[in-house]
């Protein structure tokens, strides 16, 4: 409750600055919206926020007893023809709605509807907002990698016996599935040459060679994600020089106290045009938020952010390690605790 109540306060008192009377944030159960998630703390319901002194939830009559046993918000009203009469009510001049999530068709709707008032996006800052986690936040994080932490560990230890790349992402899925959570991104398992392409679609392919491992999951709607690369048969030299290369990288990125756009610049300096993504990403309630670790990044790093850190190295194949860390005093801890020694099976 306490980490509700903080968030929704900054948010009102942003919305007071702004002059917004009103701020309406919809969530559809087909398409999760996670600025409603984040105010309610459930993906569960379809409905609509209400924010203004007050807080009110509006979802169907048969999503009520749902909504009350999920929600984080304890005003819960049904949503009727009688909605938008509700809104004129309170006369709002300034409404403030999220254009992250509404579409064309909805924004009409609701301008035809109250034509009386201006819309202003508040997008960004419910984005400003979810970049910095509270404690509460920060330990539900932990929980989610300390599952992917288990999945990954099961999965290397099962590559052997996989044979082939979509058996690995199966048995992936499944051991996300025995623990009753959701994965925060399809599972990618690319092995040999595949491994050269970051978001490689896993195949039947003989797991033979570098083989990449990402994967993650979702705790309490909160998402982990986590990179291994393990060598299956005995790799070349340079392979290893590459990976170690890899981890050197890493390292010195976790231990380095600079902001995400000089940061990316150190892995890029030192992996040149074989580096061929951002060093890494804001996570939370999506696998990828604020703040960005890129060569255009202009974000800075806060105390509670949390992140990863994923060098990689693709050139005949693809060599990619990755963890999450929570920004703390300045130092980045990691959150994600699988060993990173070259393995070989």
């Amino acid at each position: 409750k306490h980490f509700l109540n903080m968030k929704l306060k900054e948010f009102k008192n942003f919305m007071k600055k702004e002059e917004i009377d009103l701020a309406l944030i919809s969530n559809s159960s087909e398409k999760i919206n996670p600025n409603f998630v984040y105010f309610t703390q459930t993906d569960q319901i379809s409905g609509i926020l209400l924010l203004n002194q007050n807080q009110n939830l509006f979802v169907s009559p048969i999503e009520i007893s749902i909504a009350k046993d999920n929600s984080k918000i304890k005003n819960i009203k049904r949503i009727d023809k009688n909605f938008f009469k509700e809104i004129k009510k309170l006369k709002p001049k300034i409404i403030g709605i999220d254009k992250d999530s509404v579409s064309l068709n909805q924004f009409r709707n609701l301008k035809s509807k109250l034509k009386k008032a201006k819309f202003v996006d508040i997008s960004q800052k419910i984005q400003e907002l979810r970049s910095i986690k509270t404690e509460e936040e920060i330990s539900l994080i932990k929980k989610s990698c300390y599952y992917s932490d288990l999945i990954i560990e099961q999965a290397i230890n099962s590559a052997r016996k996989a044979k082939a790349e979509i058996n690995l992402k199966k048995f992936i899925e499944k051991s996300i599935l025995e623990l009753n959570l959701k994965p925060s991104f399809i599972p990618i398992v690319a092995s040999n040459s595949n491994s050269k392409n970051p978001h490689h679609l896993s195949n039947e392919t003989k797991l033979k060679g570098p083989t990449v491992i990402d994967l993650g999951v979702k705790y309490k709607n909160y998402c982990s994600d986590i990179t291994r690369t393990i060598f299956i048969g005995k790799p070349t030299k340079k392979e290893i020089e590459i990976y170690n290369k890899i981890l050197e990288v890493q390292e010195k990125c976790i231990n380095q106290n600079l902001q995400p756009q000089s940061l990316h610049n150190v892995a890029l300096k030192e992996l040149g045009k074989f580096f061929t993504h951002s060093l890494g990403h804001g996570i939370g309630l999506e696998v990828h938020e604020n703040p960005k670790i890129s060569s255009l990044s202009k974000d800075s790093f806060k105390e509670n952010m949390v992140f990863t850190l994923e060098p990689g190295y693709y050139s005949k194949s693809g060599i990619r390690i990755e963890d999450v860390f929570s920004y703390k005093n300045n130092k980045k801890i990691p959150l994600t605790k699988t060993p990173k020694t070259l393995l070989i099976l």
